[in-house]
Formats: structure tokens, C-alpha cells, sequence
């Protein structure tokens, strides 16, 4: 039996936009798989810090992780919330509930649409959950810091090509529901 990793070398090998290296190349299997190793521990510790904060707040970390798509990402409505979390609707609803309630989130009137509402953050009231971030936040800008412009580029590249396969795939794994 194979590992993921393994799975991960057989799968990106066998596409039609393959490395430079050829498929069956040691080197790249190796390094394939220390790059899918050090991407799902990168994964399971974001995971696991952002348990630690909800906990220290009172919250869940589906409501952590929201608050970060709403800081990043901007207000939206709960429609978008549900989508972009793949929660249901009434899921959806329950976690602006609590995040309200928490004073973490407002509901406003849509200025275009008055039917729906727009989910924002309240800025003044995430002191406490940015506190928390702030180590991992300085640590990560003196980490970046000691790459190149032309690392960072690739980096950033790399990192929004992935966000993009994981939106899309959960997004199909979504509609076969």
C-alpha cells in the first residue's frame, strides 16, 4: 500500500503539465514528498492554533476561521459566508448568531439588495482574537522577511495557485452532496 505522499508523486506525474524532471525521476519523487509532508503539517498546525484561540475566546474554530475570512476576504453576505465555509444555510445562520452575540459581527442592510444582509466584522471588538494572532503574525513577517523579492513571488504565486485547487475541489465535493 502506498502513502499519501506516494499518491500525491503518482498523481502529479501522471499530468499532462508535468515538471521539468521526468516523471519517474528519484529526485523529484523525493522532494514531491517532502513538499505534500511539510504542506499537511502546515495544515494540521494552522488547524490546531486556531482551536487553541476559540478556546481561549469562548468560540468555535469554524467562528475563528470565518472571522479570518471576513478580515481578509471582506463583508459578504451570509449566502457567500455559507459558500465560501460550505456549511448549510441554517449552519450559517447559527454561526453569525454566536459570532453577534460575541460581538464579533454585525448584520447591516445590503445597499443594493434589501433583502439580504451584509456580515462585517466589528473592528473594535477583535482585540482580544488579534492579540492572540500577533506572535504568529510578527513571527511569520521576520520569516518572510528573509526571503528575496523573487522568492517571495514564487511563494506567493505557489500559495494562491493551491488556495484555488482547494476552493475548487471543495467546491465539487460540495455539489455532490
Amino acid at each position: 500500500m502506498s502513502t499519501p505522499e506516494q499518491q500525491t508523486v503518482t498523481k502529479i506525474t501522471k499530468t499532462k503539465s508535468r515538471p521539468r524532471r521526468g516523471p519517474n525521476s528519484p529526485a523529484l519523487t523525493r522532494k514531491i514528498e517532502e513538499l505534500s509532508r511539510e504542506m499537511r503539517l502546515m495544515s494540521s498546525f494552522d488547524a490546531l492554533f486556531s482551536q487553541a484561540v476559540a478556546e481561549r475566546v469562548g468560540m468555535h474554530a469554524t467562528d475563528i476561521e470565518t472571522m479570518d475570512l471576513l478580515n481578509t476576504l471582506g463583508p459578504m453576505t451570509a449566502g457567500e459566508l455559507a459558500e465560501r465555509t460550505g456549511l448549510s444555510s441554517g449552519a450559517t445562520t447559527r454561526l453569525i448568531d454566536r459570532m453577534e452575540r460575541a460581538g464579533y459581527v454585525r448584520r447591516r442592510p445590503d445597499e443594493h439588495d434589501r433583502r439580504c444582509v451584509i456580515v462585517e466584522p466589528v473592528d473594535e471588538n477583535l482585540g482580544e482574537i488579534g492579540a492572540l494572532f500577533q506572535p504568529l503574525a510578527d513571527g511569520l513577517i521576520e520569516l518572510w522577511s528573509t526571503f528575496t523579492d523573487s522568492e517571495l513571488d514564487v511563494i506567493i504565486d505557489f500559495v494562491r495557485r493551491n488556495n484555488a485547487l482547494v476552493a475548487k475541489i471543495n467546491a465539487s465535493m460540495r455539489a455532490c452532496d
